[in-house]
């Protein structure tokens, strides 16, 4: 039986369930964590911004579809976020 997924207006892929929950480990959310702090000090918006949740969205996003080099992150979410500043 094949699973069918649906995809949000951005083109990513929610779950059957209409939940999308990732399971991380520790060294996961460690990961996590620096790269958003990372992001975060090169950019001027505040951390409990709307701006400063989108970032986390999207390093989350990338991370859940298998992009773990926060170099790489960093260089593909900065440009648009410290626009945004």
């Amino acid at each position: 039986m094949s699973k069918s997924f649906t995809y949000d207006a951005a083109g990513y892929p929610i779950s059957p369930c209409g939940c999308n929950h990732m399971m991380f480990g520790p060294d996961d959310l460690n990961a996590l964590q620096h790269i958003f702090d990372d992001c975060l000090g090169e950019c001027t918006f505040s951390i409990d911004s709307k701006t400063a949740e989108s970032l986390g969205s999207a390093i989350i996003r990338l991370y859940s579809q298998g992009q773990h080099d926060p170099i790489l992150i960093k260089t593909i979410l900065l440009p648009s976020f410290k626009r945004r500043s």
